[in-house]
């Protein structure tokens, strides 16, 4: 079957044992009855089958899709994955026998709007080094795919038109990434306010500490990255910011920033095939089919600002490629895995009340 993929997803392969950052580590992972009931009844001694009761528990209110959870040891592993980093249940049974979530990570195989694309998410650091391996802009382009779309997103043909058309305007090379959130506001969502610069900024940093703040102790991966760049920043410990600290954070961050990304040649671009990825994979600005592309819109500024602010709070995190790798792939299990952009566009609207046009300094910092 044709999918519509991102231009890396040829160069994608699970790395299995390998991995650092393993995706049977430290997540939440919901079955369903029928993928309960298969993995309990599947063929195999009862000394495992005994080991894969203990690895699932009920829900404390179950339904047909959620009934269930993996349970994990105390280090925050999966009780099926082995010491060699490779699930145990498929070694044994196969591939067949596994929860979807589990056989389709990082892979969102969707049909949208009657169109099949799969995208791959960010969380996982493979995808990432897959994306970053080129500086050119990011291309959708055909694969062939043997399996059938997993999940259907009912879209109207002009709201995938618009999906299309807010990729196309981030990914024009002739003007800065300001300049295109400008001209993606305005043509797609109408949105033209501004305000004024200095407390537009000042309350910017504000939502970004928000935001960073209360994710430090709500995620097992990146609340620690939360936590390292509010350290970093000299900002724990504050439920509020005074103008004068938002001031001071304002220039801790403008200082850092410079540091950072004066040691990463080809920053922009690889941030702008970040930045890319992750609109595919979310289907924006129409996430889930919704039609309020407006507050997607606003998620979108607070995200990018976001990822760039906790990133450049752990510069004392990395020295590697492979650490820069890790810490955002950290960031992206957050952001593509729960509900933060819906977060992050409420605590926008909130912080907009004061500064309306907020977006326009989120995405300049």
């Amino acid at each position: 079957m044709t999918y519509i993929v991102a231009d890396y997803y040829p160069a994608f392969s699970c790395k299995c044992g390998e991995c650092r950052a393993n995706c049977c580590v430290g997540w939440p992972v919901t079955i369903s009855r029928e993928e309960h009931d298969r993995m309990l009844s599947a063929d195999c001694s009862e000394e495992f089958k005994k080991e894969i009761r203990e690895a699932l528990r009920p829900n404390f209110m179950p339904d047909e899709g959620r009934y269930a959870h993996i349970v994990h040891d105390q280090h925050a592993r999966c009780r099926l994955l082995g010491e060699d980093g490779l699930c145990r249940l498929q070694k044994q049974l196969g591939e067949g026998v596994l929860p979807d979530v589990c056989r389709l990570y990082p892979r969102n195989r969707r049909s949208v709007g009657g169109t099949a694309e799969c995208a791959l998410s960010l969380s996982c650091e493979a995808v990432t080094e897959a994306a970053l391996a080129s500086r050119e802009p990011l291309q959708l382009i055909e694969a062939e795919i043997a399996e059938e779309p997993m999940f259907l997103i009912d879209m109207k043909p002009e709201q995938y038109a618009e999906c299309r058309r807010a990729l196309e305007l981030m990914g024009d090379r002739t003007k800065p990434l300001p300049a295109r959130f400008a001209a993606m506001g305005e043509e797609l969502f109408g949105c033209t306010e501004s305000c004024d610069e200095e407390e537009g900024y000042l309350d910017s940093v504000r939502l970004l500490h928000q935001l960073t703040s209360d994710c430090s102790g709500k995620n097992k991966v990146a609340g620690p990255l939360c936590l390292e760049a509010l350290s970093f920043f000299g900002m724990t410990g504050r439920e509020k910011l005074s103008r004068e600290e938002a001031k001071e954070l304002l220039r801790r961050y403008e200082e850092a920033k410079e540091h950072v990304f004066a040691g990463l040649p080809g920053w922009r671009e690889a941030a702008e095939r970040l930045l890319l990825s992750h609109m595919f994979y979310n289907s924006f600005p129409h996430v889930g089919g919704t039609s309020d592309g407006a507050r997607a819109f606003f998620g979108l500024a607070a995200v990018c600002a976001f990822v760039k602010f906790v990133f450049t709070g752990c510069v004392r995190r990395w020295e590697t490629r492979e650490e820069i790798v890790d810490t955002l792939s950290g960031i992206f299990r957050l952001i593509e895995h729960s509900d933060f952009k819906y977060r992050a566009a409420q605590a926008y609207r909130r912080q907009a009340e004061f500064s309306p046009g907020l977006w326009r300094q989120l995405v300049n910092l």
